[in-house]
């Protein structure tokens, strides 16, 4: 089993910053819909359904040119 860590830190309202192994990353959202950004440029977007367990997900990664 390898080695990981995260530190979370929230630092608005609705706004957090993660800083892992792989870089730092930012997400903004409340429980129902939400959207992160990694340093990898890797772009996620997320919608849920409260008390059912249903969980929308989009990614789109950074293009390469």
């Amino acid at each position: 089993m390898g080695l990981s860590f995260r530190k979370s830190k929230k630092i608005a309202p609705g706004v957090r910053v993660t800083v892992s192994k792989s870089g730092v990353s930012v997400s903004a959202g409340n429980k129902i819909a939400g959207v992160s950004k990694s340093s990898s440029g890797r772009t996620t977007k997320r919608v849920t359904i409260p008390g059912t367990g249903i969980t929308w997900r989009k990614s789109k990664s950074k293009k390469k040119k």
